[in-house]
């Protein structure tokens, strides 16, 4: 056989050969520590295939700061029992990972992720060493994706690491009682999904733990019962998500005590009472809220979200969803607060919004400079039923999302445009199946709307 057409192969361990990505001929002139920085970009699997090129290469892939494990490249498609994942690949994966650490030696790791994509019956004590090896190495960036129906404890390491800035944890791990001298003093990012705290104050230890904390995220697709109070002086940017259908007759997040947060993102199904909000320095808020399966008990029973509203009134940009609107229409019963630093608005709605909470909105927030709203379509056009807007409005950038080209809605920007004398932008964004000639049609209908604004460039994207 030709030497040039020969590769050298490894076999990773369930039959297939994984051939030569590199060539070592074309790359001798190069530095270790270059070739290291390009193995590191490399999936784990196929870094570890370089260490049959050459002698140089052997041990190369083990000098990259970074170990990134996902068992899924380990097994093909074949029967099994739910989302188990046969044993003797199981049994290669470990073998691999085991090998790997091994390998490292006494090298730092900067980032060590663990992806486990099926069920893992035997040996399950191999999570936990890896865990706790990589935590020995000093690593900074710790990433856990476990896809899993059951649920798993975490080792206590985790929670007293001096060396982790940035934490991922999820799906369904578990924190039975964390230690009493639980101690994350590096920890800057943190995401949970959804992680289950046994005892009702152990996220209270856990967030206290956390001095550094700065950006924090949690998310629930299954929902363990427990009330959360978020309390931290530290946190800039928060996320908050909990994304199944059905609520309890109690309030998850009792309340946000975040005075630095700048960044709020918060997505939930109502409940009877929304939080208490401390978020003295917002600078952006995103609200994606919804009525429950029993939404028609909620409203009824007085279900209130005026604490949350008034909490988000120091925000400068705010985004609201269409059913937000609709969580706000019928359920912010102490009404709208002053708005008064708020300067950018990004507003949908599909039904009674544009005539009742956008006028509203508008009238309590005097200094507006960019208004950006999408599902105009939504919005009948009938005789006197236009969104009011108020005098002396400050508005100099209107962007239309997801235009259809029905006439109603040149209608409505034909209204805006006469009302807004300040405005000097109109940008509209158009739906990706509008055609060529409908758009040019469309541009050529724009420009010939009167305007109060001598200033106004329209622009459709």
């Amino acid at each position: 056989m030709n030497n040039k057409d020969s590769k050298p192969k490894l076999d990773m361990g369930h039959g297939e050969e994984v051939s030569e990505q590199l060539n070592p001929a074309s790359m001798d002139c190069l530095p270790d520590e270059l070739l290291v920085q390009i193995l590191s970009f490399l999936p784990m699997k196929q870094a570890a295939s370089t260490s049959l090129l050459s002698k140089r290469w052997r041990t190369l892939f083990t000098f990259s700061p970074n170990l990134d494990f996902d068992d899924s490249i380990f097994y093909q498609p074949r029967k099994r029992k739910r989302n188990e994942i046969p044993k003797d690949v199981q049994e290669r994966f470990n073998d691999f990972v085991d090998r790997a650490f091994a390998l490292k030696g006494g090298h730092n790791i900067n980032k060590f992720s663990l992806k486990l994509s099926r069920t893992y019956t035997e040996k399950l004590f191999n999570i936990d060493r890896w865990i706790c090896n990589a935590l020995e190495h000093g690593v900074s960036e710790f990433y856990l994706d476990r896809k899993s129906e059951w649920w798993r404890d975490l080792p206590y390491e985790v929670f007293t690491s001096t060396t982790l800035v940035k934490l991922s944890l999820g799906a369904r791990l578990r924190c039975q009682r964390l230690p009493s001298y639980t101690s994350l003093p590096a920890l800057k990012i943190l995401f949970l999904d959804s992680i289950w705290f046994k005892e009702h104050q152990s996220f209270d230890v856990f967030l206290a733990a956390c001095p550094a904390l700065e950006d924090l995220t949690i998310h629930y697709k299954v929902y363990q019962g427990h009330s959360y109070v978020i309390s931290s002086k530290t946190i800039k940017k928060l996320s908050v998500t909990f994304s199944f259908g059905f609520v309890y007759d109690f309030s998850r997040i009792i309340s946000f005590d975040t005075p630095n947060v700048v960044d709020f993102y918060y997505s939930d199904y109502l409940c009877w009472e929304s939080p208490q909000c401390r978020l003295d320095s917002l600078a952006k808020a995103t609200l994606d809220l919804y009525f429950s399966n029993d939404d028609k008990r909620y409203v009824k029973n007085g279900a209130d979200v005026t604490d949350l509203i008034n909490g988000i009134r120091n925000v400068k940009t705010l985004h609201l969803t269409s059913s937000t609107v609709e969580v706000i229409l019928v359920c912010c019963n102490g009404g709208l607060p002053m708005f008064n630093n708020l300067v950018d608005l990004v507003f949908s709605s599909k039904k009674e919004g544009w005539k009742l909470l956008l006028p509203r909105l508008l009238q309590r927030s005097p200094n507006i400079k960019t208004l950006v709203l999408s599902g105009l379509d939504s919005f009948p056009c009938r005789r006197h039923r236009f969104t009011r807007i108020p005098l002396n409005n400050q508005i100099n950038m209107l962007r239309i999302m997801k235009y259809q080209g029905y006439a109603s809605e040149l209608k409505h920007i034909r209204h805006f445009l006469l009302k807004m004398e300040c405005l000097e932008v109109v940008q509209v964004y158009v739906v990706p199946t509008m055609d060529d000639p409908k758009k040019k049609q469309l541009t050529e209908d724009l420009l010939k709307l009167p305007a109060a604004s001598s200033k106004l460039k329209i622009q459709v994207m």
